[in-house]
């Protein structure tokens, strides 16, 4: 999401970002550019599918990434999400994606084309030790073993999330270092640039008060990027 008007950026770009984040659409606000030649170059190395260019007159010019066969279109900011939906679903079905994208939905949900319901019970692989002492109901072990797990992943989402802006190389190193070991973010820091080292040490910074505001209550936390849409988990407690 950009804009080559710093006021139109932060005014008109955060509220159709917040907008697109709400329809479940990634997006991010991009760099302050002057024109498309430079902000092409701030994010060369990023894969984008389009850049939104926010113009004046509440039009968004969208340009197609990675295809010369498309041309730029003028989409009103009001039907961005919309017309970014069925973009969406045209690419993941021209890259074969689409027929995963269902595979993975809520498995609460019933396939429209048939009537049998696509929830699949999750696997249980039962180990039983070689004494006979007592008796064990595998059924009820498998049941106990699935709820127990679905609990456990349940009680994740009670941990913090810290939305942070870099690159997805940068987040990997981030996800591995411990707040316990103060060396591991010293070698983040000394292989991002030097403007680039002081954010990351307010990124330290910003753990290290999630894990003092959640202490006693959950070592759980995330780190999304919401530059490029990625989330990790994160251990408060290591």
């Amino acid at each position: 999401m950009a804009s080559f008007d710093a006021a139109i950026l932060r005014t008109a770009g955060v509220e159709i970002t917040q907008h697109l984040w709400a329809s479940e659409i990634s997006a991010e606000l991009a760099q302050d550019s002057r024109s498309p030649e430079d902000l092409l170059s701030k994010y060369r190395e990023d894969y984008h599918s389009w850049i939104v260019i926010i113009k004046q007159d509440s039009i968004a010019k969208v340009k197609t990434m990675n295809r010369k066969d498309v041309s730029d279109a003028d989409v009103p900011s009001s039907q961005l999400a919309s017309w970014l939906r069925g973009e969406i679903r045209e690419r993941d079905q021209r890259e074969g994606t689409y027929h995963r994208t269902r595979l993975t939905r809520n498995p609460s949900q019933a396939d429209s084309n048939n009537h049998m319901p696509s929830k699949q019970e999750q696997e249980v692989h039962v180990l039983v030790a070689g004494t006979k002492s007592k008796k064990s109901n595998r059924r009820n072990i498998v049941e106990q073993a699935q709820s127990r797990a679905k609990d456990l992943v349940q009680s994740f989402l009670d941990g913090p999330v810290a939305a942070v802006e870099t690159t997805d190389i940068v987040l990997e190193k981030i996800r591995e270092t411990k707040l316990s070991d103060p060396e591991s973010w010293r070698r983040v820091m000394q292989s991002v640039g030097t403007g680039e080292r002081r954010y990351i040490g307010e990124i330290h910074e910003l753990m290290g008060e999630l894990r003092a505001k959640n202490d006693g209550i959950t070592r759980n936390a995330f780190v999304y990027n919401f530059r490029t849409g990625t989330c990790v988990y994160y251990d408060l407690g290591a």
